[in-house]
C-alpha cells in the first residue's frame, strides 16, 4: 500500500486523526461512498478504513445507509459547521446593520471555503432599487471580491511551509504577480476594493475579520453602484467605516490587537506604516508571527 505524503508538517500530527479527516474530505464531491471507494480514495486498506468509519459513525460524523453498504456525512458534522457559521453571523449582524443604515448600501458577510471561493453567509440589503447578483449561500472567486482579497491579504498563502499555501492551486483564475502586488497594497491600507471585477457596474469595499488567534476568518464588504461606492468623496469614508465594523466584530470574537503587532496597529486605525513586502520575516504574515511568539 502506497502511503500519501503528509501534507501537514510537524512532529505533532496524529496520523489517525489526519486519516479520519481525509475520510471526511473524500465526500467533497460525493453524497455517498462505499467502503471500497473510501479505501481507494484515502489509500488505506479496508480493515483500517472500516475501523475509522465505524468510529466516525458512532460519533455521528458519518451515517450508514439502510442497507449498510454506503456512507454519507452525518448530522453531527453539519451541526458543528452550523455552530461556527452561526457564531460569526450572530456577532457580525449588528455591525452589518449599522453600515447598511448609515450608507443605505448592501452589506455582505462571507468566509473563505476550501476551494478558494468566498461563501456568502449573510446580506443586509439596501433599500435602493440597484441590486447585486450575490445571494446568501452563493460562492464567488475570492480574488474577484473585496472580501475575498481582504481575507487573502492577511493569509501567508505564498509561504510553502504554511497550510494556507495550498489555496493558491485552487484560486481561479490563477494568481498573477498583479494580484500579489494588490494583496500587499491591501495589507498596507487595511481594506480591499472590487472595481467591477465580480459584477459590471458594481463597486465594493471590504475588510477582514480576525479571530482570537489573529487569523482572518471572515470578511465584510459594502457594495453598490460603482459611482457611489468608489467616488472620491465616499471611498475613504466607507473604507473607514468598514474597518471599524471589522474591528468591532474581531474584538467580539476574542481578537486582541496587541497580539498581532503591526497588523493589529493598522486594523486599529494607526497611521504607522508596515514595511513593504508581501511576506513577513521567513515568509509569515504579521498574524502568523504573533502566534509563533
Amino acid at each position: 500500500m502506497v502511503k500519501l505524503a503528509r501534507t501537514t508538517s510537524g512532529k505533532y500530527v496524529v496520523e489517525a486523526v489526519a486519516k479520519a479527516l481525509d475520510i471526511l474530505d473524500a465526500f467533497a464531491n460525493c453524497e455517498e461512498l462505499t467502503l471500497s471507494e473510501l479505501s481507494l480514495r484515502v489509500r488505506l486498506n479496508k480493515s483500517r478504513t472500516f475501523r475509522l468509519l465505524h468510529t466516525l459513525v458512532g460519533r455521528g460524523y458519518l451515517a450508514r445507509s439502510a442497507e449498510g453498504t454506503r456512507y454519507r456525512l452525518g448530522l453531527k458534522l453539519l451541526e458543528r459547521a452550523a455552530n461556527v457559521l452561526r457564531n460569526i453571523k450572530d456577532v457580525a449582524r449588528f455591525a452589518m446593520l449599522e453600515l447598511q443604515e448609515r450608507f443605505n448600501e448592501t452589506v455582505n458577510l462571507s468566509v473563505l471555503d476550501d476551494r478558494g471561493n468566498v461563501l456568502y453567509l449573510d446580506i443586509a440589503e439596501s433599500s435602493r432599487p440597484f441590486r447585486m447578483t450575490a445571494t446568501v449561500g452563493c460562492r464567488m472567486p475570492a480574488q474577484l471580491t473585496a472580501m475575498g482579497k481582504a481575507i487573502l491579504a492577511h493569509m501567508p498563502i505564498d509561504d510553502p511551509t504554511s497550510p494556507d499555501h495550498t489555496i493558491i492551486s485552487k484560486l481561479l483564475p490563477r494568481p498573477t504577480r498583479a494580484l500579489y502586488r494588490e494583496l500587499e497594497a491591501i495589507r498596507q491600507r487595511g481594506y480591499a476594493i472590487d472595481r467591477e471585477e465580480n459584477e459590471p457596474g458594481v463597486g465594493c469595499i471590504g475588510g477582514a475579520i480576525f479571530d482570537a488567534n489573529g487569523r482572518p476568518v471572515a470578511g465584510i464588504s459594502v457594495s453598490g453602484a460603482l459611482q457611489r461606492i468608489l467616488s472620491k468623496d465616499k471611498q475613504k469614508t466607507i473604507a473607514e467605516a468598514v474597518l471599524a465594523a471589522c474591528r468591532a466584530v474581531s474584538r467580539t470574537l476574542g481578537f486582541e490587537e496587541r497580539r498581532v503587532g503591526a497588523c493589529a496597529r493598522r486594523l486599529a486605525g494607526s497611521t504607522r506604516t508596515v514595511k513593504p513586502g508581501f511576506q513577513g520575516s521567513k515568509g509569515m504574515s504579521c498574524a502568523t508571527r504573533a502566534e509563533s511568539r
